[in-house]
């Protein structure tokens, strides 16, 4: 193989790293929301807690939603992500969600609900019989991110061309 191939191949493959080190175009956003009776308007003493996680995809105008509780007092009647409202403030119901937990699905939001959902300007609230106006909620609030150190993005070029270049001494050597 002469130099020009060598040149064409580490082309090829350099270009082949930047492809799939290029970011996607959506933006998942994760949040999350802590329910309990505490929160409620007005707060009760249910021993009920829940937890949900949720994805919002920007591109895809989606809210994929994983919501899961115990300890309700009483029978589930209905459940609902509510808003726009601040903790503390109730809000209209904005989508209803299936009874029962857990509650797992995609909410195809209007995209004028993005900017309350980013904002934290959404809830989660759990009705029962004992407690119609919601026996737990939860606000729902970007998850905390953990700090991950980031190699920097020519770490693995630099990688594939030192290893390009060690396999190009070896043929040479054993040439």
């Amino acid at each position: 193989m002469n130099i020009s191939n060598h040149v064409k191949s580490l082309a090829a493959f350099l270009a082949l790293i930047a492809f799939f080190a290029m970011p996607a175009n959506a933006e998942l956003i994760d949040f999350v929301a802590t329910l309990d009776g505490s929160q409620e308007v007005p707060p009760n003493v249910s021993p009920a807690t829940g937890l949900g996680t949720f994805v919002l995809d920007t591109n895809a105008n989606t809210l994929s939603f994983n919501i899961q509780y115990s300890g309700l007092v009483a029978t589930e009647t209905a459940s609902h992500i509510h808003g726009p409202a601040p903790a503390g403030v109730n809000g209209p119901v904005i989508f209803p969600l299936p009874l029962n937990s857990p509650k797992i699905g995609v909410w195809n939001y209007p995209e004028a609900q993005e900017q309350n959902i980013t904002a934290g300007l959404t809830y989660v609230n759990i009705h029962t019989t004992v407690y119609p106006g919601g026996e737990i909620r939860g606000q729902i609030v970007r998850k905390p991110e953990v700090s991950v150190p980031e190699y920097p993005g020519i770490v693995l070029p630099v990688i594939a061309v030192m290893g390009l270049v060690l396999v190009m001494l070896i043929k040479r050597r054993n040439s």
